[in-house]
């Protein structure tokens, strides 16, 4: 109970004291004048609150306020507040939500414009036949007839979400090679091509 107690004065002294010296509302650099001093304020009250739930036997009481202890990982957001650095790092990069945001939204509608084309063009081609001998193999039937498995690739065009998903790996990951070569490969609907790069 006692570690509790110097738990809390940890805890409160540094906010109680910055709170007397500057005061709380009230004159232009009072505590809650600054956002960055009421982030600091909301995390010591929240780890106020967990420190009194624990204390008053945590298990018993709702698991709603274990929510408490996870809000408990932004702390170390309380060191921005002091290092002036820091801080303008952060302000410069909330300041530049606005403008990347625009070039998000303008490349996601470039996405499902070419999604859309992806559809039209490639719909129902990226499958293949999975077994032992497909050499022979040219269509849906014969891979069927043959027992073996009519399966699509894992990136293909066949609806508008998985068009958008292979558009993005095509922009930025390695795999973008496997997709050409499946998109040269596409024959037609229910159709093997003669190549298959796996």
């Amino acid at each position: 109970m006692c570690e509790m107690c110097l738990l809390l004065i940890w805890v409160m002294s540094p906010f109680i004291c910055q709170v007397v010296s500057m005061g709380l509302y009230l004159g232009e650099k009072a505590y809650l004048r600054s956002s960055w001093n009421i982030l600091d304020g909301f995390l010591v009250f929240v780890s106020l609150i967990d420190i009194v739930v624990s204390m008053a036997g945590g298990a018993k009481i709702l698991g709603v306020l274990r929510v408490l202890r996870l809000l408990r990982t932004l702390r170390p957001l309380r060191v921005i507040s002091r290092a002036p650095g820091l801080k303008l790092v952060v302000e410069t990069l909330i300041t530049s939500l606005k403008p990347i945001g625009n070039i998000v939204l303008i490349c996601c509608a470039f996405f499902i414009i070419f999604g859309i084309l992806g559809v039209q063009l490639f719909k129902g081609k990226f499958y293949y036949c999975v077994g032992l001998d497909v050499k022979n193999i040219t269509n849906k039937s014969d891979c069927l007839t043959a027992n073996y498995r009519w399966v699509h690739h894992k990136y293909n065009f066949d609806n508008l979400g998985q068009a958008l998903m292979s558009l993005f790996v095509l922009a930025s990951k390695d795999g973008w090679v496997n997709i050409m070569y499946h998109g040269l490969d596409a024959v037609g609907i229910d159709q093997q091509g003669p190549f298959q790069y796996f």
